[in-house]
């Protein structure tokens, strides 16, 4: 992105943007325009949509939370949000699923879409960066289509969006109150040199890069992604949430515990640094604020094969809550006092990384007498070699392994994925095994 000189006051309001969203207007891929940093929300709705009632919905979402009419640029250096008065005239717009060009021979022109909206970057500079598609099926069938550009939500925002459209198509006429907003979100204090030094002892030297060293930046396509996905059984579910309890931990810190463990299984390498997203909202006031409030945290630990998954998980809970309570540190700042380039992709940090998002809205709700279903879509590009996101809804836990085609094959992601549910069930079943007994042979990629 290049220097711009921000709006006059008189037609937008421009604030500093947060460290988070410098780092990804900064982000060395993003002139790339793959949709990398695209976040899509498919929707499939099923009865008699009143579709200007849902567009007027959705462009007071814009309206309430001021993040979605905002576009962004460098100033000075640095990355500043512009808020503007008004949604974007392209926020909204209609198609019928016969207009659309047809898909690959197993795939359904609407199917082909979604890929091309995954796959193309919105304008940070010109908006919009909150982008809605209604594909027309049917009389009573449509497709929702939500993109969105990273830097303006994350996990905790998507929920809070599902909410207020609910509210929104329920009650066309109610006049949307402000959000707190982003930008209004008091800064924390400065950076103190005790948790900056907290980072450079805890990430120096570097741990060795868990998967083999290949040339990404060669080829252009390496970074195409690959997902597999499965949702827990249930008996693993109900055993993971048993042991969770009774060692007072959190799923989350089970799963992470149990990511370690198959790592080190799979890669032969015992001590991996990992990046895990982490919501930095800080005050019960801003937890409906719409944004982009995660920093990426640094967590290391270095499993030892002979401890028990007790004593594994113990150690990942302390790391977990020490790496936590310094979250506000900027994850550029780390780097630079490490020494490290921001997108250098040679150093381990970047190699893996570990998200969990909770969810309390169910598959199936409903807007006002239009029954909702929440299709799953996946990326066309992966940020990283290998991440595992996890995400919890009522009931269930669905698993995502997302991997680089040009760094983890498919065969070998699926080979993960069946190692970590082995693992997590039988680590849930006898948490006083060995790591190594629970794992029963190393893998080979």
């Amino acid at each position: 992105m290049t220097e711009q000189q921000p709006p006059a006051l008189s037609t937008a309001r421009v604030f500093a943007a947060n460290a988070s969203q410098h780092r990804l207007v900064i982000h060395p891929r993003r002139s790339a325009a793959d949709g990398m940093f695209n976040v899509l929300t498919r929707l499939r709705l099923t009865g008699p949509l009143d579709t200007d009632r849902l567009e007027r919905a959705l462009r007071r979402l814009a309206v309430r939370h001021a993040v979605l009419r905002s576009t962004f640029a460098l100033h000075g250096g640095r990355a500043v949000q512009i808020v503007h008065a008004d949604p974007h005239p392209d926020l909204f717009r209609t198609v019928d699923q016969d207009s659309l060009p047809a898909g690959a021979a197993d795939e359904s022109p609407v199917d082909a879409l979604a890929v091309r909206l995954q796959g193309t970057s919105l304008s940070l500079d010109h908006g919009p960066v909150f982008q809605c598609t209604l594909v027309r099926v049917a009389e009573d069938e449509h497709e929702l289509f939500l993109v969105l550009d990273h830097i303006v939500i994350d996990e905790r925002s998507k929920g809070i969006l599902i909410r207020d459209l609910r509210a929104s198509y329920a009650d066309p006429d109610a006049e949307p109150a402000p959000a707190p907003q982003l930008h209004e979100v008091p800064p924390r204090d400065e950076v103190s040199a005790e948790d900056l030094d907290y980072w450079t002892r805890r990430l120096t030297p570097l741990s060795p890069r868990p998967l083999p060293d290949v040339s990404l930046r060669q080829d252009p396509d390496a970074f195409t992604a690959g997902v597999v996905h499965f949702t827990l059984p249930a008996a693993t579910t109900a055993a993971l949430d048993r042991t969770a309890a009774a060692h007072r931990a959190t799923p989350f810190a089970v799963m992470l515990a149990v990511y370690y463990a198959v790592l080190w299984d799979w890669t032969g390498t015992a001590d991996t640094t990992m990046f895990v997203p982490t919501d930095t909202r800080s005050e019960e006031e801003h937890f409906d604020a719409v944004g982009f409030f995660q920093t990426a945290t640094f967590m290391r630990y270095e499993v030892r094969p002979e401890e028990s998954f007790a004593t594994l998980l113990d150690g990942v809970k302390r790391m977990a809550a020490a790496a936590h309570a310094r979250r506000h540190v900027p994850m550029l700042q780390i780097l630079d006092a490490l020494g490290l380039e921001y997108g250098d992709l040679r150093h381990p940090v970047y190699q893996t990384g570990f998200t969990y998002a909770s969810s309390d809205v169910d598959n199936g709700w409903q807007l006002d007498g239009i029954r909702v279903e929440n299709v799953l879509s996946y990326p066309t590009v992966a940020q990283i070699e290998l991440l595992f996101e996890v995400m919890r809804s009522p009931g269930m836990y669905r698993c995502e392994v997302v991997h680089a085609l040009g760094a983890v094959d498919r065969e070998a992601a699926e080979d993960f994925a069946r190692r970590f549910q082995s693992v997590l069930a039988a680590a849930a079943e006898d948490p006083t095994r060995t790591v190594s007994a629970l794992t029963g042979r190393t893998l080979t990629r």
